[in-house]
């Protein structure tokens, strides 16, 4: 039963990494932003106009679209989707006429629609969900024992968070973020909480040093593939079931609500 888990842990692994290595190649700046303006002229919109479909202003689409900034993936999510383009199916089209690289684009394309119909949890919802649950389960506790001792404060953050207000009130409606954190390791999430969809974003582990807590990236979605491997500081502050997180040298100030069980 173990090898199996761990041969299907293995199996998801690679198809993850040749997935982010050819999103990386074709999503990266300043490809995207040249991308998002061939969209949008194709459907004769004005940036004004885009940016009022998916609640942007106008001088961060600028930014976008000149490759100064690499946008998060939920605003990705929502340009393409104001454009009516479906950003995995750009992945898998190509114009090479080499019958090897059209082979190996069928069979990528095979691997993506699996993949993302194994999260539309629409249809066979029990079983996806527990192939899900093993493959998040396998991928926390793969990382146990690969950092240093903690400190004693750890056992108080072990356990699932979900991202809240500033009044500590969670959203039971639409995108939830979700942050597992185990006594080694850490997974963040988001789900639909009207769709039932569920998207992976990071894995990695984590340290204290001095008080400080520090996170590092080992592992993300496709559209978070430029913070693999990113180092993040953080002061944590707990009072009652609400975990205080103020970024050190980052702008991430967060307010995270204990998900009891």
């Amino acid at each position: 039963m173990s090898g199996q888990i761990l041969k299907n842990n293995t199996d998801c692994f690679f198809i993850y990494y040749i997935f982010a290595q050819t999103f990386s190649a074709i999503m990266n700046q300043p490809e995207l932003g040249k991308k998002i303006v061939e969209l949008r002229k194709a459907k004769g919109l004005t940036q004004d106009e885009l940016v009022s479909m998916c609640n942007l202003n106008v001088r961060t689409l600028q930014r976008i679209e000149s490759g100064e900034v690499t946008p998060r993936s939920f605003t990705i999510k929502a340009i393409f989707t104001a454009l009516d383009y479906n950003i995995y199916d750009g992945l898998i089209s190509t114009d090479s006429t080499n019958e090897t690289e059209t082979s190996k684009f069928s069979w990528l394309e095979q691997i993506y629609r699996y993949v993302f119909d194994l999260f539309n949890l629409k249809t066979n919802t029990m079983k996806k969900l527990l192939i899900l649950s093993t493959i998040t389960i396998c991928m926390v506790f793969l990382f146990t024992g690969m950092s240093s001792a903690q400190s004693t404060d750890t056992n108080k953050l072990i356990g699932t968070w979900q991202l809240c207000d500033a009044n500590g009130n969670m959203t039971t409606t639409g995108s939830a973020r979700i942050k597992i954190i185990s006594s080694e390791s850490f997974v963040v999430t988001e789900v639909d909480q009207d769709n039932k969809f569920y998207n992976g974003y990071f894995l990695g582990t984590y340290t204290f040093e001095k008080d400080v807590y520090i996170e590092t990236i080992n592992y993300t979605s496709p559209v978070m593939y430029q913070y693999k491997g990113a180092k993040n500081s953080f002061k944590i502050e707990l009072k009652g079931d609400l975990m205080y997180v103020k970024g050190i040298g980052n702008s991430f100030n967060e307010i995270w609500k204990r998900v009891k069980s």
